[in-house]
């Protein structure tokens, strides 16, 4: 059992050292000059990244695995580039950004990832990534795609490992808590680990604690963190703007990207740039399959109805429809706004099914659309406590003698009507039991029991944005609507330019939007066609991107390049994050690399997971 004489490795030997890793004096690896390459395409391993993979080197089952991934990490650097957050929450192309124009073009000249393609020949069809002369229009837009892609994937992974109970009270949010966790292995932005030192600012002073809402003048914009703050539909994982910009409730950014600039060099972009590397291979080997994955792009609302209040649930759904969707609707809007797609707002049907509006005033006319919607279709208004029962009693309360509007049928309705039957009768065995729901079996004041149901239903979203395919992405779809979403005949009936639309047996065209088709309607009419329903929930699904090969092709004019290697990067992404190809990717770098073997356990590694680097 042998590698090729030719197999150039870089990899050393565990045992010369007894494991005493700090001992080791000598550098036992083979002797490299410190320009020395192991790879083309300006993919660098030095002598000093060759310290690096040393010290990083331990004893362990997971040894060959833990070389194999710093030395991928070192040879995407090389690739792709090094990106970087900075403190003020940008991300940084080393090497690129800040730099002369000639500069950026000899940095794009040794990267070529972020060369344009061109024919071989003029109508071969047949393309090649070409040294650029110049700094093109598609390169700059090439690299600014990348550093989007990085900030978005950072910024939704810190979205996620924030939205957590750990971070929480009561449903709120509280960043210094986040703040303080990170703070245990790693470096916070503007917090010092040094508290000896003159003006030292310590992460763990009370003064981080105050909540957003009670910061006035210039404190709003200055203060680290945020707190107290109700993740609710307004927050999307989606939107990176609504948690990093303001587009949220509470007008202020829920993190702070660039406080967490060096846990996210260590920790995150790594892992990114794995996952890029992985794409990359995807892109430039097997780019077809990006279009056989049948990736989508929808936007769709989902309203759960029981016997009560399914009838309630179909008049909103249709007069949703004839208002935002229906080509002559008084709410409609342009499908495209400033060259940028527009998606119908499925937010006003959402906020409008929950329910949620505990200011009294807010039940008339022009408060908002979500009440301007459940007005026109005919949803009651409960203002009494005597109504809320219903149980031929007059002159009752509430239990906090307050006054409780609400729209009878929905979230926000069934809940209060639950909270309407507690009364002070401790013989009251309903009574009772919506005591302890409430209180959580007393556990706290009943007026907190009610504040965290409401806000337990501000958080609920009954919308859902994003990509996905038939095996990855819309769990939530039940089969019979996913079934019709995957067809082959979605993608070609769903031209990019909508002028081009014909008759379709799954797909409607309205005001320049797709909707998927209800396969029973029973009439022409637009409601009858684009609510479709699954058992008791209700559901309106607009088809936003519906990829096809042609469509995707690098010949395709149906996009512009750019567009087209956005959703490109976006399904390649997606199809990199597993496990399906990364293997064969890894596979293609480590040929690439060319190693020579020093150390047994390594070399007995690679040959068990790769053993086609042996053939």
């Amino acid at each position: 059992m042998s590698a090729k004489l030719n197999k150039k490795l870089l990899l050393v030997s565990v045992a010369a050292c007894s494991l005493l890793l700090a001992s080791c004096n000598e550098k036992i690896y083979p002797a490299l000059s410190s320009d020395a390459k192991v790879s083309e395409n300006q993919s660098i391993l030095t002598n000093d990244d060759l310290t690096y993979i040393y010290e990083k080197l331990h004893d362990s089952s997971s040894t060959g695995a833990t070389i194999r991934d710093i030395i991928l990490e070192r040879y995407a650097k090389g690739y792709i580039g090094n990106f970087t957050l900075l403190e003020d929450g940008t991300i940084k192309l080393e090497g690129y950004d800040d730099e002369s124009a000639e500069t950026q073009l000899e940095f794009v000249k040794k990267h070529e990832i972020y060369w344009d393609k061109k024919e071989t020949e003029e109508g071969s069809k047949i393309y090649k990534a070409t040294e650029p002369t110049e700094l093109t229009e598609d390169i700059k837009n090439r690299v600014q795609l990348l550093k989007d892609i990085v900030k978005e994937k950072v910024a939704k992974r810190l979205f996620d490992d924030a939205n957590s109970s750990s971070y929480k009270e009561d449903n709120y949010f509280y960043e210094y808590k986040f703040a303080r966790a990170k703070f245990e292995s790693t470096t916070i932005t503007g917090f010092d680990d040094d508290l000896s030192k003159d003006g030292a600012i310590n992460i763990y002073d009370e003064e981080w604690e105050r909540n957003y809402e009670d910061l006035a003048g210039p404190e709003v914009d200055t203060y680290p963190f945020t707190n107290k703050i109700l993740i609710d539909s307004t927050i999307s994982s989606d939107n990176i703007e609504s948690y990093l910009g303001s587009d949220n409730s509470t007008g202020a950014p829920m993190l702070h990207l660039g406080l967490y600039a060096k846990h996210v060099n260590k920790n995150i972009i790594p892992d990114i740039l794995d996952t890029l590397l992985v794409e990359q291979y995807i892109l430039d080997n097997q780019y077809t399959t990006l279009s056989r994955t049948q990736a989508r792009k929808i936007n769709y609302v989902s309203i759960a109805t029981d016997t009560t209040n399914v009838n309630a649930a179909r008049r909103l759904v249709e007069n949703f429809v004839a208002d935002y969707i229906s080509g002559n609707g008084s709410k409609k809007t342009d499908a495209v706004k400033d060259g940028e797609y527009q998606p119908i707002d499925f937010d006003v049907l959402s906020e409008a099914w929950k329910g949620v509006f505990t200011d009294n005033a807010s039940y008339v006319a022009g408060a908002n659309e979500s009440v301007d919607l459940l007005l026109e279709s005919n949803f009651q208004i409960v203002k009494t406590h005597d109504e809320a029962i219903n149980n031929g009693k007059t002159g009752t309360s509430y239990i906090d003698g307050a006054d409780h509007y609400f729209f009878k049928n929905t979230d926000y309705g069934s809940l209060i009507t639950d909270y309407a039957k507690i009364n002070d009768d401790k013989n009251d065995g309903t009574s009772n039991e919506q005591w302890l729901s409430f209180t959580n079996s007393s556990t706290y004041e009943l007026s907190k029991g009610l504040e965290l149901k409401i806000n337990d239903l501000k958080t609920k979203s009954y919308v859902t944005t994003g990509w996905g395919t038939k095996d990855n992405g819309f769990s939530s779809l039940p089969s019979a609507i996913s079934d019709i979403l995957f067809k082959y005949n979605v993608s070609v009936d769903t031209p990019i330019n909508t002028g081009e639309f014909q008759q379709s047996d799954f797909i409607v065209e309205e005001n320049g939007r797709y909707f998927l088709k209800k396969q029973n309607a029973q009439t022409e009419q637009l409601k009858d066609s684009v609510i479709l329903r699954d058992g008791s929930t209700f559901y309106i699904v607009e088809v936003e991107e519906a990829i096809s090969q042609s469509k995707l092709s690098l010949s395709s004019e149906d996009y512009t390049t750019n567009e087209k290697e956005a959703i490109a990067r976006e399904i390649g992404y997606n199809m990199a994050s597993g496990d399906t190809y990364k293997n064969t990717a890894y596979l293609h770098y480590l040929e690439k690399l060319d190693f020579k073997y020093h150390d047994q356990s390594i070399y007995d590694y690679m040959l068990s997971a790769y053993p086609d680097l042996f053939d």
